[in-house]
């Protein structure tokens, strides 16, 4: 009977420790992890917190004023137009007229 006892205390231990000491230290591996994750949360990157959000009301603000230039580039674009076609008017009046006064030659 000790040969079984024996056996039976081994299919319960893993390197040595049993199962209950397995998982007392994989809790205490976990928990350590998670103490770790929250310093470098908290202090690593809270400091670059305040820049990050600096960095995004840049970003918006950029935006935004590319979204005002896009809207004075389209509204130039066109008064541009509006020239242009006055300036063929233009053109085209002053034809005219230089061929009323010469004769038709331009």
């Amino acid at each position: 009977m000790p040969n079984k006892e024996k056996e039976g205390v081994r299919l319960h231990m893993l390197l040595g420790l049993s199962w209950g000491e397995w998982a007392s230290i994989t809790t205490i591996i976990v928990f350590m992890a998670g103490v770790v994750s929250l310093l470098f949360k908290y202090i690593v990157f809270g400091s670059f917190q305040d820049d990050i959000k600096d960095l995004n009301r840049n970003f918006k603000t950029l935006n935004d004023n590319l979204r005002e230039i896009r809207i004075s580039i389209h509204e130039l674009d066109k008064r541009l137009d509006e020239h242009d076609r006055r300036l063929d008017r233009h053109h085209e009046r002053i034809k005219d007229l230089h061929d009323k006064i010469r004769g038709g030659n331009y």
